[in-house]
């Protein structure tokens, strides 16, 4: 046993050797402290709400130190010196380790050998009691990412003033009436037991009529009756809020040029089954709130209670069930549109020609409307289609309609009233022979961005007869318009030139239906017909890019607003169409029918700009809503967690690739 702890003991010995000639050789370092070090964490941020950075909290500690003198002097001569005697005895030391593992090889393994030599010198021992232990002070602090943070403006004035001091003024008033309503019950309560009893009537007698009391102690029943309605609601489409929110269809895997539309939930009202649904609008502002126009569907439609008359509802995803609100209206509601800035402002088209704001903010009936009346510039037939103007804070509002009388018309919002003023007119009788033959050779060679007078512009509308059906503005512009016809012919308008810019696009050959530009590639729009075609057009050029052939009439057509490639039409037959024009255009990724059993014409679609569904329309009041597969709404790889303008610019590029393959 000695024989083998002797070669361990030397080792040991000689490490103890080493250390003390270190110690007579080297000079030992001297520090001195004229002042504790404080025990204050250092480098300590703390996140301003104000500026959204991290900044520095100074110490306030006054206590700092004067004087540290650590020894850092060594000899030159001696630093070679120095050098290499703690090479050499680390080489030293390295070599008894080696030694002393090649002697207990067969004995004990190295891992063992290594713990002996851990563990402490038992020689060495000094007891608890002696030692004095320091507890220094630690930062348990954590940095944590800034809390999210948002932006917001607004403008005040006047008017906004009064407003606020009304609606407290109105709370004010409403919580006096209540109190004084409470102390009247108490009053009658007390004085309840001192009236005398009712006499008795004859059975064969009416009772006299009981007095109509002003209140009855329910002023917030409607709100609990809403809350518990909307609870059913919920529990009763569980399952369909599950798929809407949670569901993918596990197939798109298998087959990634199809694609699927899941049905979701179907809204009606009790009295729109004997009517058409005209229109549907997404609200820009409520992710869940959509409002469809209901029109008398013609001849042939009858429906006992239903009138002839149209109506404005406004549903919500949370309540399938029945609208949140109901207005309506004397004569078919033919279209609508929410107004991009202002949330609670609606416009809409009336099949007598009449153009109408809603304010449906208050459930009350008849709404807070305005309307244009014939003294104003009311419309002669049916309005097709309205479409709000953005315009800046303090200028009115601005909204324009085309209508089956052949008008174009702008209407301005001042105060209450409407102003008009017809942008385009397509007359429905020809212009004087004289006048024809003036340009008619001068409109035959044209060219297609060359501005010309309004009076040209009107004979060339006139030369080309049709009735406006619909019109879009390009996103971004107030200035270019356009303008669809039922002869088939698309014209392009500028508006705010003193002469109109017009270009003709001879699109198709029957009624055009809708016209939509692509909201990620403006200078790129769509036209959709009764002609069975679908057709994506560039701005100036009179050729399509691309033509689509859907099969049937196209009632309406739209573009995606999350993917530039993406576009969905329906057809009068009932079908839903779905294309992406980056990955296949010569069909459809998904083509579904509204109902299985019975053909149900459609009239409508949108999509909805926060969720991945869309909403379609039609006859006897049908309105669905179905949600895309995952292979409908693909998007491409780079955008993947990427930021708002590099989404926009991956979206861009790739309608400018398509645009690039098919322009001729």
């Amino acid at each position: 046993m000695l024989a083998r702890m002797a070669p361990r003991l030397r080792l040991r010995r000689r490490e103890e050797l080493l250390e003390e000639g270190e110690q007579g050789t080297r000079e030992p370092e001297i520090i001195i402290k004229l002042t504790s070090k404080s025990g204050c964490v250092q480098n300590e941020v703390r996140y301003d709400l104000t500026s959204g950075i991290y900044q520095h909290i100074l110490d306030d500690d006054l206590t700092f130190n004067l004087l540290t003198l650590p020894s850092r002097v060594i000899l030159r001569d001696q630093q070679e010196f120095i050098s290499n005697t703690i090479k050499d005895e680390v080489d030293e030391v390295t070599e008894g380790r080696r030694l002393m593992a090649e002697v207990y090889r067969d004995m004990i393994s190295e891992e063992e050998l290594a713990r002996l030599e851990s563990q402490h010198n038992p020689f060495n021992f000094s007891e608890r009691v002696s030692q004095t232990n320091r507890f220094p002070l630690r930062s348990q602090g954590a940095q944590t990412e800034p809390p999210p943070s948002n932006c917001f403006s607004a403008n005040t004035g006047p008017a906004e003033i009064h407003e606020a001091y009304s609606e407290v003024y109105d709370q004010t008033f409403q919580s006096n009436e209540r109190e004084r309503d409470e102390e009247r019950e108490r009053d009658r309560d007390t004085t309840r037991d001192e009236t005398p009893p009712a006499p008795a009537y004859d059975s064969l007698v009416p009772p006299p009529p009981l007095k109509k009391e002003k209140h009855r102690g329910l002023v917030g029943l409607g709100r609990a009756v809403k809350v518990v309605e909307r609870m059913v609601t919920q529990n009763i489409y569980d399952d369909i809020s599950q798929d809407f929110r949670y569901w993918e269809d596990g197939s798109d895997e298998f087959r990634p040029l199809e694609g699927s539309l899941l049905p979701l939930w179907k809204f009606h009202h009790d009295r729109s089954r004997c009517l058409v649904l005209a229109d549907v609008c997404w609200s820009p502002h409520y992710t869940d709130l959509f409002a469809a126009a209901y029109s008398p569907g013609g001849e042939g439609i009858a429906c006992s209670g239903c009138g002839s008359g149209g109506m404005l509802c406004l549903y919500t995803l949370k309540n399938p069930a029945t609208p949140e609100r109901v207005y309506r209206a004397p004569c078919g509601v033919t279209c609508i549109a929410f107004h991009p800035k202002h949330k609670s402002v609606v416009a809409g088209g009336w099949s007598d020609g009449t153009v109408v704001m809603y304010d449906v903010r208050s459930p009350a009936t008849p709404p807070l409307t305005i309307l244009s009346t014939t003294l104003t510039g009311k419309h002669l037939l049916g309005v097709a289609q309205v479409y709000w103007l953005d315009t800046g804070s303090g200028e009115d509002l601005c909204l324009y309609s085309v209508a089956l009388d052949g008008r174009v018309t702008q209407w301005l919002l001042h105060t209450t009233n409407l102003l008009h003023s017809d942008l385009l007119t397509f007359p429905s009788t020809s212009p004087p022979p004289s006048l024809h033959h003036q340009y008619h050779h001068h409109f035959t060679r044209i060219p297609p961005q060359e501005k010309i007078s309004l009076e040209a512009t009107f004979c060339l509308i006139n030369e080309h007869k049709g009735i406006g059906t619909c019109l879009a503005f390009r996103p971004g512009d107030n200035e270019t318009l356009l303008v669809g016809v039922d002869t088939g012919a698309v014209f392009q308008v500028s508006t705010h030139a003193t002469t109109h810019a017009l270009t003709r696009y001879s699109a198709h050959t029957a009624c055009v239906r809708a016209v939509a530009w692509n909201t990620h590639h403006t200078l790129t729009f769509l036209s959709c017909s009764l002609d069975w075609t679908i057709k994506v057009w560039f701005q100036g050029q009179l050729s399509p890019l691309i033509v689509l052939d859907v099969g049937g009439a196209v009632a309406a057509a739209s573009w995606s607003p999350y993917n530039s490639s993406v576009l969905v039409a329906v057809t009068e037959e009932g079908r839903v169409a779905v294309y992406d024009l980056s990955v296949r255009r010569c069909r459809p990724l998904c083509v579904q029918s509204l109902v299985q059993r019975r053909r149900v014409a459609a009239s409508c679609v949108a999509f909805c700009p926060f969720h991945p569904i869309i909403l379609v329309g039609g006859e006897k009041g049908n309105l669905l809503s179905l949600k895309l597969s995952p292979n409908l709404r693909r998007v491409h790889k780079d955008a993947k967690g990427a930021d708002e303008k590099t989404l926009r610019e991956i979206e861009w590029c790739k309608m400018e690739r398509l645009v690039a393959t098919n322009r001729g």
